[in-house]
């Protein structure tokens, strides 16, 4: 595991299992770099501490007008999206990059690609292919470790974001509808020859988890481990504030320490 992309249905809790993996990895001693590659989603940030957000990765390469107009040129000479290149490097360390796209808290770092800002601006081509070329070129060191917060659903996927990791986390919720997200998303990682895991979020104590497991194994899904449902990661969302719980944020860790 050195590149680790989590993956879900929206509303399934990605946001807080790249915090707790994060936390998971810290204890074992490594820097952990966290990429959001969600154009829409904003709590992550402060979920993990960090109280100013650095500009987008974007903007490093000129900003999406100017990474849109490279992308319609290659488009209109044929090339295909997932072979559009928009990054010159053909390899980069976390250290190239400036202190103003990249956030520091502690043995955390934490990049943003880009959000969509304003109503008409177009859609979110321009993160797609920056998402899968950055996690594809970036060349981590032997302590590092990447935790990257994917958009919801499988686009991503079509997209090639997932080219550049070795590992996949599907996170589902104990439903069926999440559960075939999931298949979905471990089917799609199998043909790109990713390592892949499925962990249960949000499970209530009980009968519940029981056919949670059910459905997961009529599905051919072999399941990681279970999280179980947890108030205070609730309350800390209605707040926004940095997760205190210790009851969720220690089974992951335990999930973490069987995978590794």
């Amino acid at each position: 595991m050195k590149k680790i992309a989590v993956c879900g249905k929206g509303g399934v809790g990605k946001s807080f299992m790249v915090y707790s993996l994060t936390k998971a990895f810290q204890k074992k001693g490594f820097n952990v770099c966290v990429v959001d590659t969600d154009e829409s989603n904003l709590g992550l940030p402060e979920m993990l501490g960090i109280k100013e957000t650095p500009l987008a990765f974007m903007e490093y390469l000129g900003g999406k007008k100017s990474v849109q107009q490279n992308m319609m040129k290659r488009f209109s000479s044929g090339d295909k999206e997932v072979k559009i290149s928009v990054i010159e490097d053909e390899s980069f360390p976390l250290a190239e990059i400036g202190n103003q796209y990249i956030a520091d808290h502690g043995s955390i770092k934490f990049i943003t690609i880009g959000k969509i800002n304003m109503p008409m601006e177009g859609c979110a081509c321009p993160m797609g292919a920056i998402s899968r070329e950055f996690l594809e070129k970036v060349v981590l060191q032997e302590n590092e470790i990447m935790i990257v917060d994917t958009e919801a659903g499988v686009e991503h996927f079509g997209r090639g974001v997932e080219k550049g990791i070795d590992t996949v986390i599907a996170i589902s919720e104990p439903t069926r509808e999440s559960l075939s997200v999931a298949k979905r998303i471990f089917d799609l990682a199998s043909v790109m020859d990713k390592k892949r895991y499925l962990i249960i979020n949000k499970v209530p104590y009980g009968q519940i988890e029981d056919k949670a497991m059910g459905i997961a194994r009529a599905m051919d899904l072999p399941v990681s481990g279970i999280v179980h449902y947890d108030m205070d990661v609730f309350n800390s969302a209605i707040e926004g504030t940095e997760i205190t719980s210790k009851t969720a944020i220690l089974e992951v860790e335990e999930i973490l320490n069987k995978l590794i």
